[in-house]
């Protein structure tokens, strides 16, 4: 399911801003975004999604910053007073040689690569790591609020296909037990425009009857279809992530419709089981939508 969350939390020093978003995948994969020094956060960040969302492609981002700072958190450079020192060395060494004096101003100090980088305190990812799982936390109750409506409007909307599925195939019910009486009509009405009219009790046409009713009997797969329809209701109604296993019972439900399609000669029950199927296929599309 698809969804976005954002969250923000501050433990001590640190201030976390968290944002995490879903797209439907069938398998759960998850990529976390941090600032640079903060990698140690990155499976923490996976930890939590993953015990929240069973399925789907997660996209974490944390933003962290420090009192000292208002920008997203970077790694250290090289420690300042070595840098610092080995530049005013060299600084100093060029002044001597040109007999100028050495009287470096603030812009000189500046002017040396990574001095002010080099000003932040070294990230702590330990410290860090409240604040992070603080704000992931609220981003993921954010998310869940989302999805929880998405959610919501997709079990009416499956709940409603099911419904429609369910009719169809009592509709395939209720036409099954006239398909052998309409199957011996016909053969009667095919063999009196020969001129042969067969005798009501026809031990031969009784036979036919009997060898169509018993290969054209679709009441197991009928059964089974129902049960493959209330599966997937419970499952709708439970809750534990039922994605998976509804796209199982579509199939499932499929093969069902096409059984009794390949077994029934009727075309009232062929074009019944031309809907249902059409309708099982828009099921298991939107099924993919189910964590």
């Amino acid at each position: 399911m698809t969804g976005f969350g954002r969250g923000a939390a501050t433990v001590g020093t640190y201030r976390v801003e968290a944002e995490i978003s879903t797209v439907n995948r069938k398998q759960f994969d998850c990529a976390v975004s941090l600032p640079q020094g903060f990698a140690a956060l990155e499976e923490d960040c996976r930890r939590e999604a993953r015990s929240r969302i069973s399925r789907g492609h997660v996209q974490v981002a944390l933003r962290i910053f420090t009192d000292s700072a208002s920008s997203a958190s970077s790694a250290p450079a090289a420690p300042v007073p070595p840098a610092l020192a080995a530049a005013m060395s060299r600084l100093r060494a060029l002044a001597a040689a040109a007999g100028i004096a050495f009287a470096p101003t603030l812009s000189d100090l500046l002017a040396v690569p990574g001095i002010l980088d080099s000003l932040d305190p070294a990230p702590d990812p330990d410290q860090a790591r409240p604040a992070a799982l603080a704000a992931l936390a609220a981003a993921l109750d954010s998310l869940s609020s989302m999805r929880a409506r998405e959610g919501a409007a997709l079990r009416a909307d499956l709940d409603g296909r099911l419904e429609r599925l369910l009719k169809i195939r009592d509709d395939i019910a209720e036409r099954a037990p006239l398909v052998p009486a309409a199957h011996r009509d016909a053969m009667r009405r095919r063999v009196a425009e020969l001129g042969s009219p067969l005798p009501p009790d026809d031990p031969s046409l009784a036979r036919e009857i009997a060898l169509l009713a018993d290969k054209c009997d679709i009441s197991e797969e009928l059964t089974r279809l129902a049960a493959h329809v209330a599966h997937a209701r419970a499952l709708l109604a439970g809750p534990e992530p039922a994605g998976r296993k509804l796209d199982f019972l579509s199939q499932e439900m499929n093969r069902e419709c096409n059984t009794i399609g390949s077994k029934s000669p009727d075309a009232d029950i062929s074009a019944r089981v031309v809907e249902a199927k059409a309708l099982v296929e828009t099921f298991r599309e939107q099924v993919q939508n189910v964590e």
